[in-house]
């Protein structure tokens, strides 16, 4: 049931809500605390990765790139330069439609990891290298088209080099087996991850020739986060300096390793025919007289110059100076 307020009671109310509005408002103008400052937050990139991983990454895919431009250089038998141009942390959706349509992209099983990882290829780059596999000069195909199954069977190859280098220059971290987990011509058709998620894009652009391209790299951060103590090891093992006690231990284990020493007289020469021509009871002419020095090699490289003595019954070297080369 309503109550039906009196006059007085409507007096008092309106007496307590202005009293509290001057109370509110001397109170602001006393030097109450400013509101906090709002900042904008992307729940679709909660899973940013910190700038030391970044760091490490950068210089892991540095590492790829170099080895994987020697690998290259000798298997399309030409000069191929590797340079990393950026590394960015984007959404998955958004690193798919940065990529041209159609190009190369294969999607890479990480085993022990749950998880794969994406590398793709332009075409400007991929049509010069299957002609330059089958023999051709590394021509350029001006026709935006899709690439045949014969054309992926071929490129695979290049593939296969880059997983192997990925391999290399994921060791110090964790032994990774890549292994080819699909490749086609459309991108939108492999979900890695899903869309919102975040990924580290790893650009790097190849030179062969007069030919130059994009080829990129999607790393699913959830998979980095995982890795993130092993990243931490890495850099403190990287910073560490062996102390005295680490290099004596070290030291001592050297001295127990076994090197092969011999003697040497490394200034005669035989021709390959003669030397097929040696039989047992032949004597082999040599151009050191009975007293020229002998060397000594450790492994296989001269380190002291002497002569082969007798000592208590046995044959042993002296040594008279360091070899100094």
């Amino acid at each position: 049931m309503d109550k039906v307020l009196s006059q007085e009671e409507i007096n008092a109310l309106f007496s307590a809500m202005s009293s509290e509005d001057l109370s509110s408002g001397s109170s602001q103008e006393k030097g109450a605390p400013a509101s906090r400052k709002v900042v904008n937050y992307d729940f679709h990139r909660a899973d940013r990765i910190s700038q030391d991983q970044m760091r490490s990454i950068h210089l892991l895919h540095e590492y790829f790139g170099r080895n994987f431009a020697s690998s290259l250089s000798a298997y399309l038998r030409a000069f191929v330069d590797v340079n990393l141009v950026s590394l960015e942390q984007i959404s998955y959706s958004a690193f798919i439609k940065s990529l041209p349509d159609p190009t190369l992209f294969t999607s890479l099983g990480m085993r022990p990891l749950d998880g794969n990882l994406a590398l793709e290829m332009n075409p400007s780059l991929v049509f010069p290298m299957i002609d330059m596999i089958l023999g051709g000069p590394g021509r350029t195909l001006f026709e935006n088209r899709n690439l045949t199954e014969i054309e992926l069977n071929i490129i695979e190859g290049v593939i296969r080099l880059a997983m192997r280098d990925l391999r290399g220059a994921w060791h110090p971290i964790i032994e990774l087996d890549f292994f080819l987990d699909g490749k086609g011509t459309k991108a939108q058709m492999f979900q890695i991850v899903s869309p919102a998620e975040a990924v580290i894009a790893v650009h790097l652009e190849l030179k062969i020739g007069e030919n130059s391209g994009m080829m990129n790299l999607c790393i699913p951060s959830r998979i980095l986060k995982l890795l993130r103590n092993k990243f931490d090891q890495q850099w403190n093992v990287r910073r560490q300096k062996a102390t005295g006690s680490e290099g004596e231990k070290i030291y001592e284990l050297m001295r127990v390793v076994p090197m092969p020493l011999a003697s040497e007289m490394r200034n005669s020469k035989l021709t390959v025919d003669d030397l097929l021509k040696v039989s047992v009871g032949d004597v082999i002419k040599l151009q050191e007289r009975v007293g020229d020095p002998v060397f000594v090699c450790v492994g296989g490289i001269p380190k002291f110059v002497g002569r082969i003595v007798v000592q208590r019954g046995k044959k042993a070297f002296e040594v008279s100076e360091k070899y100094l080369g």
